[in-house]
């Protein structure tokens, strides 16, 4: 196992879960090789959520971390909170403005790659909308980790940005089931064009516990975090180089009702179809036009926005 880099976690619209699945992810990580437990970085422009969960006052996070960084990449060890399980916390502040600009900073200086340079970094990067301030930091991760609910027009809307979320092949990015899918997995890989690495149960008694910080070993024993510890571990191996063995969350997906096959290499492409269900299609889009070709990449202090 390695234990060390950085695993970035969004989605692309709603609330499929993406904080609660950012601190499973963090809380079953395998044991590595790093000194330090897993530390979970609330890097959402919209707001943190992880500080009212636990009831946090006076705490430190993201934006004195932010504060540090302004000169450069900053450490990151003054600004953790430690919760239970040995995960570390990087809050962010709950107001939307004071949190985007704190993010803006630390995507521009690169301090949260910096930061999983010696441990595993778990980057919550909330909605990866194409004006995201946190698209660096998703751009840099090991792995970029789409929590997607396994219904038609969402996972129409993830197969239309393939090209930009994977940057034009060059980055590994995997998908995450948020509830059970009605479709086999291969099915939902072949249609969308992305590995599916495992499936979120929707568990709100065990979100709660993941929430309230509740990690022992009755809330272990969870579908929830059972799912979390096979997708943490099979996300690890992809984190070390390592080929991905076969989930056990996988290979309990039914196989009844498969969507259409897509033939290989014919992702759509902006105002292409792609059949999702039988005998329905959904029309793909981009706003603003086509993707960047070159995927995004981490700014410099000099360089604004993203590429």
């Amino acid at each position: 196992m390695s234990g060390v880099g950085l695993v970035a976690v969004g989605a692309l619209k709603g609330s499929p879960g993406v904080t609660t699945a950012a601190l499973a992810l963090a809380a079953v990580w395998p044991a590595g090789a790093a000194d330090t437990g897993p530390l979970l970085v609330e890097a959402d422009p919209s707001g943190g959520d992880v500080a009212g969960w636990y009831g946090l006052l006076g705490y430190p996070g993201l934006l004195a971390w932010a504060a540090a960084a302004r000169g450069g990449a900053a450490a990151v060890d003054a600004h953790v909170w430690a919760l239970a399980g040995g995960v570390g916390l990087v809050a962010a502040p709950v107001e939307a403005g004071s949190a985007r600009g704190a993010v803006a900073v630390l995507a521009q200086t690169g301090s949260v790659p910096w930061a999983a340079s010696g441990r595993l970094v778990v980057a919550d990067c909330g909605r990866l909308d194409p004006s995201s301030v946190a698209l660096p930091i998703a751009g840099a991760a090991g792995v970029l980790v789409v929590l997607v609910r396994p219904v038609p027009a969402e996972l129409a809307r993830v197969a239309g940005r393939v090209e930009e979320l994977t940057g034009t092949g060059r980055r590994d990015c995997v998908l995450v089931l948020a509830g059970e899918p009605e479709w086999s997995a291969g099915r939902v890989e072949e249609a969308v064009g992305l590995p599916v690495v495992g499936v979120m149960p929707h568990h709100p008694r065990a979100a709660a516990g993941v929430a309230g910080g509740r990690f022992g070993r009755g809330t272990r024993r969870s579908q929830l975090l059972r799912a979390a510890a096979d997708i943490a571990a099979d996300l690890d191996r992809r984190l070390a180089g390592r080929p991905a063995g076969p989930s056990r969350a996988l290979a309990a997906l039914p196989s009844a009702a498969p969507l259409p096959a897509v033939p290989p290499g014919s992702l759509p492409r902006a105002g292409g179809r792609l059949p999702v269900l039988p005998g329905a299609t959904f029309t793909i889009s981009r706003p603003g036009g086509q993707a960047a070709a070159s995927g995004w990449v981490p700014t410099t202090p000099d360089r604004e926005g993203w590429q």
